[in-house]
């Protein structure tokens, strides 16, 4: 290969084997690159997250066997995908070094070198020192061995140099074992790190990151800023206990920045920050620095986070002034509202504190997204009694999207909850394998109503987004005149189409319905298999067929019509009045 003087980086965000088109850039990767590149390592990214190509072909499309190094950032989902590219590129390029890290890596890094020969190192929790000692490395000739003239013998297949590094797991240069090195410090000041301003080729593009402000009454340029590191809370089933629970955080100056600086870098106005960490609220004094801080830089930021219920009534009197500051809406790990569950997710707290940490928000007027977790492997019918009951009396039939009456537990490599599952169905789960979570579960009548649920929404989730899309931005324009109305109604549309009062009425009343629809037939197919699943057996039902899920659908609206009527009966008024849009377009709700 000649002298190695700077080596060529890349860095993967591999396939989780879906299109998700509310992703972002990969923003641990992203930390990474910026910290080698101010070190004087440019690298190049590559984020294939949502890509549903074969994981070969894009490594041979984006030409992924030219460079030296090559980083993967693993999940569970993504495992295979890296897996399939590093072996592609290591039967082109047999000198390229190899390395995986991220949540799953870290988690099995031994299982990993043991089975797959294609993979030279894994880089356990942080990555940026630990990446750039490997790169350092490699151009002082650490691996390769320096010549009398000191200059680099361009080998890279000898590492014998590299595997001390603190950190890192290798195969042993003999072949004989593992070489585990002992853990890195976690990074003790983050504001040390540079922002993560890195580029991605990414195969579908990302989508303007945007969010709806309803106070403000407009639609957002938003920006995803991570102010902090890890959570101290052990819940059973987070990823976050894989890469260790040290908590650190950011000073308020340095997120400000930050915002401005991508606001310089980008030509964007961005007035809503999304703060991704594992939980923002862990010091409210420190929530609080940073929302005036963002407050005092601009009064038209907003801002967001998640946290978890019972942080939010130790710190209740600090949420008003947050919000005075531009709070809009908290991601609340509420995750279930049945005792067992919550036993068994290790969070700590009781049914009754997610009913008051509601309560606290709804009175203050913050708006709730919801963190949910409908099914487990060993939930029961009542376990989703007491959640349905709970959403019903919470207020979240309202609530969307929809997402969270589908949810079941992800049991992944590393975390708690897999141990206990493991244990429990006395098996050994795959190190490799990410077992589907709607096919664990333990009682058969739970097992029917998931199957079900899941049918109802492959044959129904998608029409009722798309109608309730096109009836909401009808509504919203009305309502705020910009359809040329005087902000009532039942005039005319943006095309000088005309919706009469009465349609505009019903067509208000049709939306409310297209809400709770899903609701109401999880209600519905709950009470069924209360009952042994009399309506489901009457209809046919075979694994959620139609005619089983025609016996259960609700009928809804103010003249209680079929679905499919309600749907096509919001589409055609919204057409009527100049609304229509693409299936699949956004509503105008936020956190889109």
């Amino acid at each position: 290969m000649g002298t190695l003087t700077r080596p060529a980086i890349a860095f993967v965000n591999p396939s989780v084997g879906f299109s998700d088109r509310r992703k972002s850039k990969p923003i641990g990767l992203a930390y990474i690159m910026a910290y080698l590149e101010k070190s004087g390592f440019p690298s190049s990214g590559f984020d294939f997250g949502d890509s549903e190509d074969d994981a070969v072909e894009l490594a041979a499309h984006y030409g992924l066997d030219r460079f030296d190094v090559v980083g993967f950032s693993v999940y569970n989902e993504s495992f295979r995908a890296a897996i399939a590219m590093a072996e592609w590129i290591k039967n082109r390029r047999p000198e390229c070094l190899i390395v995986l890290g991220g949540p799953h890596a870290t988690a099995v890094h031994e299982h990993i070198l043991r089975r797959y020969s294609c993979v030279d190192v894994v880089v356990r929790r942080e990555g940026e020192e630990a990446m750039l000692d490997l790169v350092r490395g490699l151009v002082r000739g650490l691996d390769v061995g320096v010549k009398a003239d000191g200059d680099v013998d361009g080998d890279v297949g000898d590492r014998a140099g590299l595997t001390g590094i603190k950190g890192t797991t290798w195969r042993a240069p003999d072949g004989a074992g593992l070489l585990v090195n002992e853990d890195r410090d976690f990074v003790p000041d983050l504001d040390q790190i540079p922002f993560p301003d890195a580029e991605f080729t990414s195969h579908s593009g990302y989508p303007d990151l945007t969010y709806y402000d309803e106070v403000q009454g407009r639609l957002k340029a938003a920006l995803t800023i991570c102010s902090s590191r890890s959570c101290p809370y052990n819940c059973s089933f987070c990823g976050v206990l894989t890469i260790g629970r040290k908590y650190r955080s950011r000073e308020a100056e340095r997120v400000v920045a930050e915002l401005l600086h991508f606001r310089a870098r980008h030509g964007v106005n961005y007035e809503h920050v999304y703060f991704s960490d594992a939980n923002f609220f862990v010091s409210p004094t420190r929530a609080l620095e940073v929302a005036e801080a963002l407050y005092e830089a601009d009064p038209q930021v907003t801002f967001s986070f998640g946290t978890r219920v019972n942080q939010i009534l130790k710190a209740a009197e600090v949420l008003p002034r947050l919000k005075e500051c531009g709070l809009r809406f908290i991601e609340l790990g509420i995750e279930s509202a049945s005792e067992p569950v919550l036993e068994r997710l290790a969070k700590h707290v009781k049914p009754e504190v997610n009913v008051a940490a509601v309560r606290l928000l709804r009175r203050l007027g913050i708006e709730i997204s919801l963190d949910f977790i409908m099914l487990d492997p060993a939930t029961t019918l009542p376990d989703v009694r007491a959640n349905l009951e709970f959403l019903r009396e919470a207020g979240f039939y309202d609530y969307v999207p929809h997402d969270h009456l589908y949810t079941a537990l992800v049991l992944y490599e590393g975390t708690p909850i897999r141990d206990f599952y493991a244990r429990r169905f006395g098996v050994v789960f795959d190190p490799d394998d990410l077992p589907s979570p709607f096919t664990l579960f333990e009682l058969p009548e739970v097992q029917r109503f998931s199957d079900t649920l899941r049918a109802f929404r492959k044959r129904w989730q998608d029409r009722i987004d798309d109608a309730l899309a096109q009836g909401e931005l009808a509504l919203a324009s009305m309502a705020d005149g910009s359809d040329g109305s005087d902000g009532l109604g039942g005039l005319g549309g943006p095309d000088d189409s005309y919706l009469p009062r009465a349609s505009h009425a019903r067509l208000q009343l049709d939306v409310v319905s297209l809400r709770h629809a899903p609701n109401l037939f999880m209600e519905r197919l709950l009470e069924d298999a209360e009952a042994g699943f009399p309506l489901l057996d009457e209809g046919g039902d075979k694994a959620g067929d139609d005619d089983g899920l025609e016996a259960l659908l609700p009928r809804l609206g103010h003249d209680h019509v079929h679905l499919n009527d309600l749907i096509e009966r919001t589409e055609a008024v919204a057409r009527e009045a100049g609304f229509a849009q693409a299936p699949g377009a956004a509503a105008p709700h936020g956190r889109d």
